[in-house]
């Protein structure tokens, strides 16, 4: 099981990395700024990102994602980087890189990106 759900989250986090982003806001929005990822969800099973990467064998890998004032974003998931522009309307985070969009929504002071059933939770 454990290695059905990395193999998931690694799916996951391989489609985030193609699809992200979208662009502009120039507003003091509530997405602005620097999150880390501090759970992975797949197939109900809920994992701190600490343990997931242990289970991977990962130890210090990044899985951040950085908001900026000026429109435009930088993430990082396990030594894949993407950028582009985003843009926060309603309680959704829609991420742009090269034309293909991707989406988190932001609840409670945490987003959530998800993908084929599987999630990413990222808190400042």
């Amino acid at each position: 099981m454990k290695k059905r759900v990395a193999v998931l989250m690694l799916a996951v986090v391989m489609t985030v990395l193609a699809l992200a982003g979208c662009g502009g806001g120039k507003d003091s929005s509530p997405v602005v700024g620097t999150w880390k990822a501090t759970e992975v969800e797949a197939m109900g099973v809920n994992v701190k990102v600490s343990e997931y990467l242990e289970q991977m064998g990962m130890g210090d890998v990044k899985m951040e994602l950085s908001v900026k004032d000026d429109g435009k974003f930088s993430m990082d998931l396990m030594g894949q980087q993407a950028e582009g522009t985003w843009k926060y309307s309603g309680s959704t985070l829609t991420m742009t890189v090269d034309g293909s969009d991707a989406k988190a929504e932001y609840k409670d002071g945490k987003l959530t990106m998800e993908e084929s059933g599987a999630k990413i939770i990222f808190e400042k």
